[in-house]
């Protein structure tokens, strides 16, 4: 074996068991007194992520006469593409992060 085969053993190696690493990852929610933690395989996609923190926080995505919708922010950013996993946002070698469960209203319109 050469030492170039030898180097994309180990690269393979690693990238497989990168996969089974778990992220933690910790979602807070302005108005709760405690944040949502837990750990997930990097392979998780994000929506995985946002249902359970909607659901340890008890709220739901739902339209009455506003429409109610939650995301989750990573740094100032919003997560709208949420069948990309862990992995994909944060990069292979991340093992943690921290998330913001956001609340977005959108009024629904009167006098229909």
């Amino acid at each position: 074996m050469t030492t170039d085969e030898k180097a994309a053993v180990v690269e393979e190696g690693l990238e497989a068991r990168g996969a089974h690493e778990d992220v933690h990852v910790t979602v807070d929610y302005l108005p709760a007194t405690q944040p949502f933690g837990r750990a997930y395989p990097a392979t998780t996609m994000v929506e995985t992520v946002r249902t359970d923190a909607m659901a340890f926080f008890g709220v739901r995505d739902r339209q009455e006469r506003d429409t109610y919708r939650y995301f989750l922010e990573l740094s100032g950013n919003r997560l709208t593409n949420t069948e990309q996993t862990l992995e994909q946002i944060l990069g292979p070698h991340r093992r943690g992060a921290h998330f913001h469960l956001v609340e977005q209203i959108t009024p629904g319109m009167i006098g229909r």
